[in-house]
């Protein structure tokens, strides 16, 4: 109960309580202390007392005794009730029988000697002093003296008396005392209590307060002073943090324009502006031409130095009521307001095109950059982000068709090819557990002997709704959209069991050719993919060729070689294909662990008519000569492409003249059985004439 007591007071209840118990419990102990000592001065007065008196009256009691004399010994004892505080005496033979005895009143009682020893003894209403009685040496008999304590009670109690006053008035100084002394202490604690409260409330970590002493408490301030300090530095790195985080979350961090996020931001307040006041707004959105080129052949270095370009570029046209952001990789998004006429806004994307254009100086060498525009307008194309977003992609898209470096406005059919594209993508995601996809067969000879050697694996799509799609329409969207990759292992395991049923049927080595998408050959899981395929099918992994196009390699020409390494050493073979229409640099092509190049059907289709292809094809013939390498060539369609590649050496060949691309279950129809094992170049020409 104390205890709970103690703990429901104030700071400054439990200071002045204990000031003041501990101020009353020094002054009790004192006035016990000096009522202790009192007590035993005033019982050693006493005892003095009765030792003088008995040394007065010993002498006159020897002699009473000696002479047997009781009336004697009677008047020695008659000065006993004469002295202060003594009430009665007696004396007795050497046997302790009494012989003479007085009192100062009849209710005294007398001292008895009964087998006592001399000696004294207090009582609590008695003190009782026996002195032995010698004459001679010899005990004659005892003395024996009584004194009250009446006077020893009165003067304690008296004590008692002035010490509890004086413990009253100590005590209610002691109050006051402790009342003052601890406002000492507890009006500072408060005073740093009532400081952290504000501080807890206006968060105003740059207040501090004044010690006023450098003792414990002062000390404790010195403490609150630091951490209020220290609080305050944390608060302000806090801020700027949070200030540098809130900037990179809406920012991009190579231009510093704002992001898609804070675009959509800006863009949403933009638009409720201008349903307030009844204004236009435009939405240009604009994309780099053919920027990846420059990130391939020049290196990331130069692409982030030219979007900068860009961004600093596109800044200094823009007004400051605009917001210009970059969308992500080459694409740039210009949010224009207030403007009155199309023709001012044509006339400033004209400029924008213009500055744009203007050759970059990346050490020492001019990078060209256009761009292409595609401008939306609200409420004309739409009345929501969203929309306006889709517009202004949709109409940047139809100029790039156009040709590039050009802008254009959206119009209302634009959408029908965006509803193509959407629908179209519906249908691509399900297609494949739809079984809806096929796999065609295009047979490759060897053009000096006219053997079989293999087939490429191509892929069709048929859809209940849309057709027969083609495959330059769905292969970049299931690229852009992921789904290549699940539909790449799915030709791998298709073409590797087909391959390995002709291989039983026929009896003889084939091999196919299965093409590889840069998003697949990117995919971590490719190389499991294919052993997965040979694992599944039986397929030798010799018979199994993969081909990759030169951009594909070029993109990360380290992992290229490290997941082409890992081919090599499980057997498989690997091919450039439509070599010759990219970027490809001779020293890396060196390290490629490759056993064929594939001449693009784009050089044999004008062979003909142009020089400059037939000496293309003759470099790409002798450069595979040099480096060992086996040279296919696709799309032959006449018998002077076919004479050409067979005099300038090329190893083999496919096309419309040779054999157009065959469904599995027509392969033994069509493949004229006759010239699987030809070895004969009259027979095999004659046919294809």
């Amino acid at each position: 109960m104390i205890r709970s007591f103690f703990q429901g007071l104030t700071l400054r209840g439990k200071l002045t309580f204990l000031i003041t118990l501990t101020s009353c419990f020094v002054l009790c102990l004192t006035i016990l202390a000096a009522m202790f000592f009192q007590w035993g001065r005033l019982r050693e007065e006493l005892l003095e007392e009765a030792l003088t008196l008995s040394y007065e009256i010993k002498d006159d009691c020897a002699k009473g005794l000696r002479d047997h004399d009781l009336e004697s010994l009677k008047r020695v004892l008659a000065i006993v009730p004469l002295r202060k505080n003594f009430t009665a005496a007696a004396v007795f033979d050497e046997n302790q029988q009494l012989l003479a005895s007085i009192a100062d009143s009849p209710e005294v009682e007398l001292p008895v000697l009964a087998g006592r020893e001399y000696g004294y003894s207090f009582g609590p209403a008695y003190f009782d002093m026996v002195e032995p009685i010698r004459f001679d040496g010899k005990v004659l008999g005892f003395l024996a003296l009584r004194a009250g304590m009446l006077r020893i009670h009165a003067t304690m109690w008296h004590y008692v008396i002035i010490g509890g006053g004086a413990f009253v008035v100590y005590s209610l100084i002691a109050l006051l005392v402790a009342r003052f002394l601890q406002r000492l202490i507890s009006d500072r604690v408060l005073t740093l209590a009532e400081a952290m409260d504000q501080v807890a409330v206006d968060k105003d970590y740059s207040r501090r307060v004044s010690k006023r002493a450098n003792d414990e408490i002062g000390r404790l301030f010195d403490g609150f002073n630091r951490m209020l300090g220290e609080i305050e530095k944390r608060e302000t790195e806090l801020r700027d943090s949070e200030s540098r985080l809130d900037f990179l979350a809406h920012h991009d961090h190579l231009t510093q324009l704002p992001n898609r996020r804070l675009l959509q931001a800006r863009l949403e307040h933009a638009l409720a502006r201008c349903n307030r006041t009844q204004s236009r707004l435009a939405l240009l959105f604009i994309d780099l031409d053919r920027f990846k080129n420059i990130n391939d052949s020049l290196g990331h270095d130069s692409g982030d130095k030219v979007l900068r370009h860009v961004a600093n570029c596109l800044k200094s046209q823009i007004r400051e009521s605009d917001t210009l952001a970059r969308n992500g990789g080459d694409e740039f998004v210009i949010l224009v307001e207030q403007f009155k006429k199309n023709d001012d806004l044509r006339r400033f994307v004209q400029k924008l095109l213009r500055e744009l254009a203007k050759p970059l100086d990346d050490e020492g060498q001019l990078l060209h950059v256009t761009a292409t525009i595609g401008i939306s307008l609200f409420p004309d194309d739409g009345e929501d982000p969203g929309t306006l977003m889709r517009a202004a992609d949709a109409a940047m898209y139809r100029a790039k068709y156009d040709g590039r470096n050009r802008f254009q406005f959206f119009s209302p059919e634009m959408n029908s090819h965006s509803r193509e594209c959407l629908l179209m993508e519906n249908h691509l995601r399900k297609a494949l557990e739809r079984d809806e996809f096929h796999l065609v067969y295009q047979p490759q000879y060897h053009l000096n002997s006219g053997r079989l050697i293999g087939f490429e694996a191509l892929l069709r799509w048929d859809n209940a709704e849309l057709g027969r799609v083609s495959p330059a329409d769905f292969i970049p969207l299931a690229e852009e959209i992921g789904m290549i990759v699940p539909i790449g292992d799915w030709i791998l395991v298709t073409a590797c069991q087909m391959i390995k049923s002709l291989q039983d049927t026929w009896k003889i080595p084939l091999r196919i050719a299965v093409n590889l998408s840069p998003r697949q050959f990117r995919d971590d899981s490719l190389v499991g993919s294919v052993a997965r395929a040979l694992y599944r099918s039986g397929l030798a992994p010799g018979s199994l060729e993969l081909e990759i196009t030169e951009g594909t390699v070029m993109d990360d020409v380290g992992d290229a070689i490290s997941k082409m390494e890992q081919f090599k050493k499980m057997g498989v073979h690997l091919a450039i294909d439509d070599f010759g229409t990219g970027y490809s640099s001779l020293g890396y092509l060196k390290k490629f662990p490759i056993s064929r190049l594939k001449i693009d059907q784009s050089f044999v289709r004008d062979l003909e008519q142009s020089s400059s292809d037939a000496a293309i094809i003759n470099s790409i013939i002798a450069l595979g000569r040099t480096m060992n390498l086996e040279v296919i060539a696709e799309g032959i369609e006449h018998a002077e492409q076919f004479a050409f590649l067979k005099e300038e050496g090329c190893h083999f060949g496919q096309g419309f003249l040779m054999g157009r691309p065959l469904a599995e279950e027509d392969l033994q129809k069509n493949v004229d059985l006759s010239l699987l094992l030809a070895s004969s170049n009259e027979a095999m020409t004659g046919h294809f004439h």
